[in-house]
């Protein structure tokens, strides 16, 4: 993202995930329509993008509503296996953007699809590959389902909640 803001294109994606996501939501709150992984103090993420990429927390949602949770189980060992093994699975690979669609068509049966992880599967992955209890399935998760655990799940606790200060 840029000084103005969000482009067209991410704008409309936007949109068609936060509608798809209050028709399936458990509380119809959905807000939130991207997931990513924060890697280092210094905010750099790793994220299913257009490819799955590294890129900085403060720069790319400075000014924009953002959720961050920790999972209680999560250290740095664990975390470090974790996104080894993501990373070596996925990093530079394409998007699976042909899955987002079916996410509108059969949110149900999505996550018996294979492939690659959308951006909020790709978290709740991370999580399993480092054996947080409470974390059962990945696969078929919209970013509203990742707020929700983040907000109810007392495996987790929420680290951040507010607008994205625009520059650390």
């Amino acid at each position: 993202m840029d000084e103005e803001g969000p482009s067209l294109l991410q704008t409309a994606l936007s949109f068609g995930i936060r509608g798809v996501e209050q028709i399936n939501d458990v509380d119809g709150q959905a807000k939130l329509t991207h997931c990513g992984m924060i890697i280092s103090p210094a905010g750099k993420t790793f994220e299913a993008l257009w490819r799955y990429r590294n890129q900085n927390i403060y720069e790319a949602y400075g000014g924009q509503p953002i959720l961050i949770g920790r999972h209680c189980d999560m250290n740095e060992r664990k975390f470090a296996a974790a996104h080894r093994e993501i990373v070596k699975q996925y990093g530079g690979e394409w998007y699976p953007a042909w899955k987002l669609p079916l996410f509108a068509l059969v949110p149900r049966l999505i996550k018996y699809l294979p492939g690659k992880p959308v951006c909020s599967e790709l978290g709740l992955k991370e999580w399993m590959l480092a054996g947080c209890e409470g974390i059962d399935h990945w696969r078929g998760v919209m970013p509203s389902y990742v707020a929700d655990i983040i907000r109810n799940w007392r495996y987790v606790k929420i680290v951040y909640e507010g607008i994205m200060p625009r520059n650390k």
